[in-house]
């Protein structure tokens, strides 16, 4: 008689959450992790535990078991009815926390920490939102059996925290867009406009973004489009736009449909992303894809994520951000073989590829992943991050 297959059982508390770049990982990382081993006929089994209420139709389980469970909801459902419902199977959870119950039982719990950007940027989130992170993540560094986080920058964060905890943490890069769902670019594009796209929050550098808008809008009469919105966990940014330029600028708020994400890549002039503090962002691997030229800042994280695919700023120097940006919409001859560049570079950034990685990490093998060279020089803002012991 033949052993049952080992079993991963997901935790989808993130199913109930709003869609930010958290809850995008989660759900393309899920429906790749079925793909492939669906694709495969991979000796393993998929649980994925949610709330009544999950809304799943975008995944296109195929052979994932899908059990609702009720009785709360929130933190109190991941805390009280998750572990319950656990069983034998290796717990994977894609959303920064982990029920404590399984941490201390010495239950085989995988965490992926997306990144650590509450610690650096205290102010632009929410109070509640910071006490709950920060006190979950000594028990996750110390007690998971398994640590996941999407880039060596983010790792080597982790790691500063508790070094000892480093023979545990694996890097699963982020995937890009949706595989095999790319269109050709609009080539009827002309200038387009600047796209953000983002939560509107502080260490996004959101009023770095703002400052750019108004002065493209003033001075080049270039519209800006931000997708994007904020969250309960989010501090308010104040958006007031000077009204001779408010035209100009569009809060166009969350976009979760990917068919009209997809449309605003392709139109777009160039994506501005000058963000202060990132891990593995999904907008510039996104905009490469659609040929939409990608305007990052020069920190580790997006060097690491974007290689020579991109033009770099400074995002402290709004007049570099403007210079950066003028050159991605108006230099088209010069900037065609950049654009060619981060078309391949995209092809690389797959969800498969990091389902491949997941699996790899939950059944202790390597992980297999190629380096891509930064050819650009950067501005380094070291975080200031104490020990946990």
């Amino acid at each position: 008689m033949s052993a049952r297959a080992p079993e991963i059982v997901i935790n989808g508390r993130f199913l109930m959450q709003p869609v930010t770049g958290v809850q995008r990982v989660a759900r393309e990382l899920v429906r790749a992790l079925d793909h492939l081993i669906d694709a495969e006929a991979r000796p393993v089994r998929l649980r994925l535990v949610c709330e009544p209420g999950a809304d799943l139709a975008d995944l296109d389980l195929r052979v994932t078991t899908v059990e609702r469970a009720g009785g709360a909801s929130g933190h109190l459902w991941e805390q009280c009815v998750l572990p319950r419902r656990v069983r034998g199977g290796h717990l994977l959870c894609l959303g920064n926390t982990a029920p404590l119950v399984a941490l201390y039982a010495a239950h085989p719990t995988t965490v992926m920490i997306h990144d650590l950007s509450y610690r650096q940027f205290p102010k632009a989130y929410r109070r509640h939102y910071r006490l709950g992170h920060r006190l979950m993540l000594p028990f996750l560094l110390r007690r998971a059996h398994t640590i996941l986080t999407v880039s060596e920058t983010e790792k080597a964060v982790l790691g500063s925290l508790r070094p000892a905890a480093l023979k545990r943490i694996r890097v699963t890069p982020n995937g890009g867009w949706r595989d095999g769902a790319v269109e050709a670019r609009n080539a009827d594009v002309g200038t387009g406009y600047v796209l953000y796209v983002g939560s509107l929050s502080q260490r996004k550098n959101i009023h770095g973004v703002l400052a750019v808008a108004v002065r493209l809008a003033r001075e080049d009469g270039i519209a800006t489009v931000l997708v994007g919105g904020t969250s309960d966990i989010l501090s308010p940014i104040a958006s007031a736009i000077p009204e001779d330029v408010r035209h100009l600028v569009r809060f166009a708020g969350p976009v979760t449909d990917l068919l009209e994400l997809a449309e605003l890549y392709r139109n777009a002039g160039c994506l501005l992303f000058p963000s202060l503090y990132e891990a593995s962002p999904l907008p510039p691997i996104e905009a490469m894809s659609f040929g939409c030229p990608v305007v990052v800042s020069a920190i580790p994280a997006m060097t690491e994520r974007c290689a020579a695919a991109a033009i770099y700023c400074d995002p402290d120097d709004i007049d570099d951000m403007v210079t950066a940006v003028r050159r991605a919409i108006r230099d088209r001859a010069g900037i065609a073989e950049q654009i060619e560049r981060a078309y391949r570079h995209a092809r690389r950034m797959s969800w498969r590829d990091q389902a491949e990685a997941v699996l790899a990490a939950l059944a202790g093998q390597p992980v297999a992943r190629g380096t891509l060279p930064c050819e650009v020089a950067q501005t380094v803002r070291e975080p200031e991050l104490a020990v946990l012991h």
